[in-house]
């Protein structure tokens, strides 16, 4: 029902992933990518005045340098302007084995903000994902060796269940909206926006049948 291209988005959502989305299931990359798609680029497109300029810079993949690097390169060349125009730069990141947590590049503070719903700040594949996104980011004269890196407060936490891609994608709706104060959410209100999500998204795919 939900495969296929939309609008020139590079994937949508399955059955399978909706229902997954639903029934408090771990979420995937495609709903991540979906959710930034529909619920934030279109919005900031209606209504730019109550959104930072920001771009999403996709998530990270595992393998050796030259993947990761591949990855960069992919990544940079989505974005419709030069990096220090923007003032925010998303990059959703699966780090460990199975979890997602969101760094924030903040061009205009030059700082590196990591928002992570298990909070470690022990794990050591976030920073080193960071040196090597400094080292891309010296090649296309961008400077951010000095950049700290920090995990800013508030910063909601999960529970127990499966729910950190989408803490993932409210963290960059609540920090992409000026409108939006803080991080008004908590793990009790997963089931609530895991239902809005599926809502939105449904209605997004039949918007788009509809213009098609």
């Amino acid at each position: 029902m939900f495969n296929g291209t939309v609008e020139e988005y590079e994937n949508f959502l399955s059955f399978n992933d909706i229902r997954e989305l639903l029934f408090a299931r771990e979420s995937e990359s495609v709903v991540i990518d979906c959710y930034v798609n529909t619920y934030l680029f279109l919005p900031r497109e209606e209504n730019p005045d109550i959104f930072f300029e920001f771009w999403i810079c996709g998530s990270r993949f595992k393998g050796d340098d030259k993947s990761k690097e591949q990855h960069f390169d992919y990544a940079f060349r989505k974005l419709d302007r030069a990096p220090n125009e923007f003032d925010l730069l998303f990059s959703s990141m699966h780090v460990g084995m199975n979890h997602w947590a969101l760094l924030v590049i903040h061009i205009k503070e030059k700082e590196f903000h990591v928002y992570d719903s298990l909070r470690n700040k022990l794990r050591r594949d976030i920073p080193q994902y960071v040196e090597e996104l400094k080292r891309y980011l010296k090649g296309k004269h961008i400077d951010a060796e000095k950049w700290p890196l920090r995990y800013p407060d508030p910063c909601p936490q999960q529970g127990l269940g499966d729910d950190c891609g989408i803490f993932t994608c409210k963290y960059m709706e609540c920090l992409a909206r000026r409108d939006i104060q803080d991080l008004p959410f908590s793990q009790d209100d997963m089931p609530y926006v895991r239902a809005k999500f599926v809502l939105h998204f449904i209605k997004a795919y039949f918007n788009a049948q509809e213009r098609s």
